[in-house]
């Protein structure tokens, strides 16, 4: 789910004009409403935003990845994952959290 909503992310910052992404333009022409249940341009946001999700967010789901959901937690846990691994690298820039519960909610902070 958080690669998903990863490509979703990266979708709508190109849709809005802020970055380009190679592979998408044939899709950023569809009127948004009819993209949410969309399978095909699900997957083509998966694929063509897999490199970049690898680079940027993978590293934050360590934690998680390697001892399993701790639920509220896990967000501070990888966290600290990345705090821990990337240290200084990471003064003056943003970090993005992403949450989601078992139903129809999630928190971007």
């Amino acid at each position: 789910l958080v690669q998903k909503s990863f490509g979703r992310l990266l979708y709508l910052d190109a849709k809005l004009g802020n970055t380009t992404i190679d592979g998408l333009d044939d899709i950023l022409s569809l009127d948004i409403s009819k993209t949410y249940e969309n399978k095909e341009l699900e997957t083509k946001l998966k694929d063509v935003s897999n490199k970049l999700y690898k680079e940027k967010v993978s590293v934050g789901c360590e934690i998680s990845r390697v001892i399993g959901n701790t639920y509220t937690a896990s967000v501070y846990l990888n966290l600290a994952n990345l705090v821990s691994t990337y240290g200084n690298q990471l003064l003056d820039k943003s970090i993005v959290l992403f949450s989601y519960g078992s139903g129809a909610l999630a928190s971007m902070f």
